[in-house]
């Protein structure tokens, strides 16, 4: 009669959550060039791929984080892009990643999540894979067990002991999937075989293969899955009419599937995913909108399909489950999937309808796997077969459990994500093991309620949880309000900045034959409190002066500075506002004043020249404190600190062996630092020692690099990794041998032109090319870069610039103020902060600013060994209130209150009960009427 059973799971019905409960503005990239799901989920976090991750890094947030996202909290530590990944069954905190650049890290999460960017991995897989890899699957049971696929091999990793237990060989291509059963004692893969795809079972611990057979016949991506721990495999792939086909294979006779059905659509492969507890397959292709389950049987064809198909609105790129323990199990929610889309991710519920949720239905939760491993990898791999523990969803029964591993590097085998993929594994072997208390999911409660304030996601719960009470309305979980963003992504003031153009009437316009090959190493555009400099091309090298006070259109006759040669690099001096130096190919270093008013006609002669280099100059920076003190690097090698004033080098440093990138000087004046076109980076003392006091390398590319001080000891270098994605990464004086902290932005050609509002501790970013100005926020508590919103044009730039804090206006909280450079024009911009109380002066956001145009000491005093410091002045405006001094508004008034006159409901019926009482004691006390009557004496009583 078994034909006849009506399953309980055949009608759950497939329902996203509501949009608000998405996490959107994700923008993934539609190269997904690998064979992973591209996105994870465990009980605690997500991990994902998107354009706002950048190459060589993936997101990472909560489970149950929802809404907007300028930017992700994200783990960035590959030097190409993250072909897989995946959490630990066991441990929430743990994560493995694998990468085009033929590595494979190991991520320990925060208990917190990650705040900003993780770029330390707390173990390098010690092995040099020779192509990508491909996936990479945690053992089922076994502790710390990975199966890494790159190329045609499989291997078996102990992550405890950093080695490989043994190497599956055999495949002739590619391996596209490989999958455990459920035990994991053996491991199926399937491989891209002379354009067919094969389908092999293996015994992981020997290396042997035990049986093969031809599985699709198509030339596209196929998968795998085992079901549980029996003997069924379902693959999915192509057929050679390039139609999409599910086949169903018994390991016990793998001469032919058992049961091929085809599933619709021919563009992306259909992704398996398996519910073991309720023997339950969802499969979802990619490229697809539809979501379609089929429930596995013990007798063929052992899939049945349900009838319910999801279909959404947008294509899947990717799609994951969630395991059975982040469920809410009260509104009979039996699985759930993330799908990720081009924007956003979509929270999938399949849900069992009942007619009541106050009560667990234990017929729907049989009992799951724990999160405890059954075995360690060494009794694995010695031939134990050990299940994992099995634990009850019943809420009232559930327990927290109390084990936690987390891989912690030795100090001297931390890794950097700057380091180059070859010296990865020689720089860490081994791992240590820390037991710690482990945190359990989020609750039923928190899940299902709609919080007050942002909730992490590793709330402890008691051991005696009771279960939580839903309504027929409101327990089913996509008519629940998901957690919001966790609560430790930083919060910034300036998370809602926004960047606007001024009026068009502010614009220099038509601009005559603008130079647009300035090197990529010089400042391609100058620009002061009074005077706008820009290139022109033609012969001579020409600077036209712009007067920042008359925006105009320019005449084809604009008076410039005419030079005797190509410009290599110009800069103006901070304390003389009509001083220029420029750099020339013809190995001249000129001095320029730029007459008072600006220029009437075209000037020729310089002020003086400065002799000191046998090569062109191709770096300058003037000193940010001293008058008239400037340094030069050229391509003899030479580092040329200069007075001005007196035309003369006062400090000439060690040779370098090739040209720079850049270099800049240090907020107090008392340091330089260079970036190498040999990769590194090295800060000087000038005035103490002509050698550098720190060296280290740094991630060298051939479009160029720019650097920023951030504060005395810290540095924010703009480069490109090896793939030519831009990146930031901020280093420490004291340790230049690996950074501490890396963000990956996009791949463009351009270099990012750093510049540092060191009032607020916002980075600027600006470069040719683009139509964009990023900018991130310097957190000092953790030395990195959390990144804000981008202000975007429709135009692209040549070049950027960023006056000084005095000419914002503070009574708009404009917190910058800038200047493009168009391939026409000159476009101011601003950038502010959008606030209320705009009557105020915003002084938590307008700090005193320092004096940047005056002088702190002398070119002799600071050769002499003097330092000083520049004075600072407020922002405030005249007769402006600040802020803090704004009187509080007073808190709204109550929805419900309560008033002490009036009685509960407890306390009404004691005072009736009371007065019953005392009435029924003053009637006992009162004569009975019978009392009041006159009765017949003794002596009228007769006999008869």
């Amino acid at each position: 009669m078994s034909r006849f059973k009506v399953s309980k799971y055949r009608n759950a019905i497939s329902q996203p959550f509501k949009k608000e409960n998405w996490i959107n503005d994700l923008n993934v990239t539609s190269n997904l060039n690998s064979n992973g799901d591209h996105i994870k989920a465990n009980r605690t976090f997500i991990a994902f791929h998107s354009d706002s991750t950048s190459t060589g890094s993936i997101g990472v947030l909560p489970m149950g984080s929802s809404g907007r996202f300028s930017s992700f909290p994200r783990i960035s530590g590959h030097q190409g892009f993250v072909t897989d990944f995946d959490f630990s069954p066991f441990y929430d905190d743990l994560l493995c990643t694998g990468s085009e650049d033929c590595t494979v890290k190991l991520w320990t999460i925060p208990e917190d999540g990650i705040a900003g960017i993780l770029s330390n991995p707390s173990l390098v897989v010690d092995n040099k894979f020779e192509k990508r890899i491909e996936n990479i699957l945690f053992h089922p049971a076994a502790d710390n067990v990975l199966a890494i696929s790159s190329g045609n091999m499989v291997n078996i990793w102990d992550v405890n002991s950093n080695k490989s237990l043994s190497a599956l060989t055999g495949h002739e291509d590619t391996v596209q999937s490989v999958n455990w059963n459920g035990i994991g004692s053996q491991l199926a893969s399937v491989c891209k075989d002379n354009k067919q795809k094969k389908l092999r079972i293996f015994d992981p611990r020997s290396g042997t293969c035990s049986m093969e057979a031809t599985a699709h016949s198509g030339l596209k991506e196929s998968r795998v899955c085992w079901l549980g721990d029996g003997d069924i495999i379902v693959t999915s792939g192509f057929n050679q009419m390039r139609s999409a086909e599910m086949a169903t294979w018994d390991v016990r006779n793998l001469s032919g599937p058992v049961n091929l059905q085809s599933i619709g659509g021919n563009v992306g492969v259909p992704m398996l995913f398996y519910d073991e507890d309720c023997k339950m397959l969802y499969v979802a292709a990619k490229s697809e909108t539809t979501i379609s389950f089929f429930e596995h049987t013990e007798k063929s064809p052992y899939l049945s399909q349900g009838p319910h198909l999801y279909r959404g609105s947008t294509q899947n790129k990717g799609m994951a489950m969630v395991p059975k323990q982040a469920l809410v199990v009260m509104g009979c929610e039996i699985a759930r999937l993330l799908q990720l889309t081009q924007n956003s991710i979509v929270p999938i519920s399949y849900v069992v309808q009942r007619k009541s949720y106050r009560d667990f239905h234990g017929d729907l939760f049989p009992d799951t796997k724990g999160e405890v491993p059954s075995m360690t990898a060494a009794q694995w791999f010695e031939g134990a077969n050990e299940p994992v523990a099995m634990v009850t969803l019943d809420p009232s029964k559930r327990k927290s459990p109390v084990k936690k591993v987390a891989i912690t590097p030795k100090e001297e085998d931390t890794i950097s994500s700057s380091t180059t993929s070859d010296k990865l594994p020689q720089q860490q072997d081994t791992a240590s093991i820390k037991t710690e208390e482990k945190k359990p999911p989020v609750s039923e409660s928190t899940a299902t309620a709609t919080p007050t304030v942002a909730a992490t996601p590793k709330t402890p719960a008691s051991d005696t949880a009771t279960p939580t009470k839903t309504t027929e309305d409101t327990a089913t979980p996509y008519n629940a309000a998901a957690q919001k963003i966790f609560a430790n992504v930083h919060s910034s003031k300036f998370r809602h900045i926004e960047g606007a153009p001024m009026h068009r009437s502010t614009y220099f316009e038509s601009i005559p034959n603008l130079c647009t090959t300035i090197p990529a190493d010089s400042n391609s555009f100058q620009a002061n409190r009074e005077h706008i400099i820009v290139p022109l091309a033609g012969a001579g090298g020409r600077l036209a002066v712009l007067e920042r006070n008359n925006p105009c259109r320019l005449s084809r006759d604009v008076p410039c500075l005419e030079n005797s040669g190509d410009i290599m690099d110009f800069a103006l001096d901070p304390f003389n506002k009509h001083r220029l130096v420029v750099s020339l190919d013809t190995v001249r270093l000129l001095v320029w004043l730029i007459p008072e008013g600006g220029l009437k006609e075209t000037l020729k002669e310089p002020e003086f020249p400065l002799h000191g280099h046998r090569e062109k100059a191709n770096v300058l920076c003037f000193h940010p404190l001293a008058s008239d003190v400037l340094a030069t690097a050229a391509y003899d090698g030479k580092i040329l600190i200069w007075n001005v004033a007196k035309q003369q080098v006062e400090i000439t440093l060690d040779p370098i062996e090739e040209p720079l990138f850049a270099m800049a000087w240090s907020c107090d004046g008392t340091k330089l630092a260079t970036l190498g076109r040999d990769g590194t980076i090295k800060v000087y003392e000038p005035r103490s020692s002509t050698s550098p006091i720190k060296e280290g390398p740094w991630t060298a590319g051939s479009h160029g690099a720019r650097m920023v001080w951030l504060t005395n000891d810290v540095i924010l270098i703009s480069s490109f990794t090896k793939g030519s994605c831009r990146q930031l990464s901020v280093h420490s004086v004291d340790n230049l041998s690996q950074p501490l902290s890396v963000s990956e932005i996009n791949i463009a050609p351009g270099i990012l032109v750093p510049y540092f509002d060191e009032d607020i501790n916002v980075v600027f970013l600006a470069a040719k090319g683009d139509s964009s100005v990023f900018a991130f926020e310097f957190l000092k508590d953790s030395n990195s870069l959390f990144q804000l919103p981008t202000f975007k044009q429709t135009t692209q730039q040549q070049g950027a610039c960023f006056l000084d804090k005095t000419e914002c206006e503070v009574k708009k909280v404009q917190i910058a103020c800038g200047l493009r450079l168009c391939k026409t024009s000159v476009e101011p911009f601003i950038i502010k902060v959008p606030r209320v109380k705009t009557d105020y002066f915003q002084d938590d956001i307008f700090p005193e600013t320092r004096v940047k145009w005056e002088p702190a000491v002398t070119a002799e005093e600071w050769f002499s060994g003097k330092d000083g410091n520049q004075c600072f002045i407020s922002l405030q405006p005249e007769g402006m209130k600040p802020l803090s001094a704004a009187p509080k508004p007073a808190p709204p008034p109550k929805k419900y209150t309560y008033d002490p006159k009036l009685k509960s409901d407890l306390e009404k019926r004691e005072e009736l009960v009371t007065a019953m009482i005392d009435r029924m004691t003053e009637r006992d006390k009162e004569p009975l009427p019978q009392d009041a009557q006159e009765g017949v004496g003794d002596d009228e009583w007769g006999d008869d």
